[in-house]
């Protein structure tokens, strides 16, 4: 029928369309599809009883059949009958195991343990593993092998002893697909909804499209990318979940407060819910709730992305990147500090490119106080002949550089066809030359001769981290101390 987002879809079920699809796919935001969730069992149960004409199931592989048994299944009553399976696996596969270990690392992070412990299952079901291939492994974190995005499982420990101890089950890997979509395919009894929950969708599969042809597809999902176009629909969506806690209490709250709470939380939907919750009974009888409210009652949750640490360190703000660099060592989201070393090494090095580029003969187009659109126009097609001449040179040096091909037994013919790349090209893989832009505004900031003492501060503390166990924190102080210090002109 049709695919909608979760604004559009308030609006779709106040208007009292009739007849309702017979299948409901609710994906995206768990807080969002959940509200939408309890909404839509509104609308289609209207007056009658939820406990007795609404059938949830959790949405495990296994419970697929019998979810659709119940659904063809007819009612003794007249009203609607809607069975529901709830935070499906339907749409899991090894293209997103990335996407399902981050979502356990998050909840966990966020001592939401039942969140953690289902997305940690789906990620073990992914893997084919069993609880039976833990029992006599003294070491459960080995049998699992690298934790996705590096690091070690040590976030997992919670996690593992909450599944054990509440005896839960990993998911079966068996795909229900097939019979989901027949199912759908014939139809259900007059009266009957299915309505699937699922944080997860791939819309290349041929279940998704049947589900979108024969029923209503509603889009909870939120881009967290962190590109002003990915911030600006996240304020959006918090702006609408603060909206929708005051409307009951007949409460406002200002811009200046808003950005205040979503400073101290980020983008947590149900941290936002509570804590806005918490300042209507903090604020009492006043109508409005103020940015001092705010600061009053609340504490800061928020988990800090990495590109404010970084962006704080290339602005050579040294009170914000001292305070970023607290914030993600202190939340637990990087429990050492070579990570984040590494992460100011590599801008760094993306501030000398840049500062190789504008003191080039490509670069005469830049300039200090150059304008986006002039930069587009004029600075662009530079970088781009900059990075193709990189190109050309690393092409030109790669025989000399590579082993010879008849000691590997490959032809001259394979090793020419191996792709060249270098993080020594200024546009890279990005499509956008936005951040491009930004690193060459940057690098205005420093010397040629500051960056490569920083480069150099920065291997030094990287061999001293290597060693060293306490105090590796004042290793990287110390490197962003001299970063954002300005050279003294004065001094040899």
């Amino acid at each position: 029928m049709a695919e909608i987002d979760f604004k559009e879809a308030q609006h779709y079920l106040e208007s009292g369309q009739s007849p309702w699809p017979q299948i409901f796919l609710l994906f995206g935001e768990e807080v969002l599809y959940k509200k939408i969730l309890d909404h839509l069992l509104q609308v289609l149960l209207g007056e009658a009883s939820r406990t007795v004409n609404y059938e949830p199931h959790e949405g495990l592989n296994e419970n697929v059949s019998a979810a659709l048994a119940a659904v063809n299944t007819f009612s003794l009553l007249a009203a609607p009958k809607i069975v529901a399976l709830t935070d499906a696996r339907l749409f899991l596969s090894r293209r997103n195991e990335e996407r399902i270990w981050q979502q356990a690392y998050d909840a966990a992070q966020g001592s939401n343990l039942a969140k953690a412990a289902r997305y940690f299952r789906d990620g073990l079901s992914l893997r084919r593993l069993k609880w039976e291939d833990f029992e006599g492994s003294a070491d459960w974190q080995a049998l699992l092998g690298a934790s996705p995005g590096g690091g070690t499982w040590s976030w997992a420990e919670p996690v593992f002893s909450y599944c054990r101890a509440n005896a839960l089950k990993i998911p079966q890997a068996a795909d229900p697909s097939q019979s989901l979509e027949e199912a759908v395919a014939k139809g259900f009894p007059d009266g009957h909804h299915l309505i699937i929950t699922t944080p997860i969708v791939d819309k290349r599969r041929r279940l998704f499209q049947a589900l979108k042809e024969k029923g209503m597809v509603i889009d909870c999902s939120v881009p967290g990318g962190e590109r002003k176009a990915d911030r600006d629909a996240q304020a959006v969506v918090l702006d609408h979940t603060v909206d929708d806690v005051l409307k009951p209490y007949g409460k406002k709250m200002g811009r200046d407060a808003r950005q205040a709470l979503y400073a101290l939380t980020g983008f947590d939907l149900r941290t936002v819910t509570a804590n806005v919750e918490k300042l209507v009974n903090f604020s009492g009888d006043r109508p409005a709730i103020s940015s001092e409210d705010v600061r009053g009652c609340l504490a800061r949750t928020r988990r800090d992305p990495l590109y404010e640490f970084t962006d704080a360190v290339t602005d050579r703000n040294l009170d914000k990147s001292l305070f970023y660099l607290r914030s993600l060592l202190d939340s637990g989201e990087f429990d050492h500090p070579l990570p984040l070393l590494a992460a100011v090494t590599n801008q760094v090095r993306k501030l000398i490119v840049a500062k190789d580029f504008s003191r080039s003969t490509f670069g005469k187009g830049w300039h200090t106080g150059c304008s986006y659109p002039q930069f587009q126009q004029q600075v662009v097609p530079a970088i781009k002949a900059y990075d193709a001449r990189l190109r050309d040179q690393l092409a030109a040096w790669q025989p000399s550089l590579q082993p010879d091909a008849a000691v590997k037994g490959k032809t001259k013919r394979a090793s020419k066809q191996k792709k060249i790349s270098s993080d020594l090209s200024m546009m890279g893989k990005s499509r956008s030359p936005y951040p491009v832009y930004r690193t060459l505004v940057k690098s205005e900031h420093f010397t040629r001769r500051e960056l490569t003492a920083a480069l150099g501060a920065a291997g030094e503390a990287d061999r001293r981290l290597k060693r060293t166990g306490p105090g590796g924190r004042l290793l990287l102080e110390q490197v962003i101390i001299g970063i954002c210090q300005r050279e003294n002109p004065y001094r040899r």
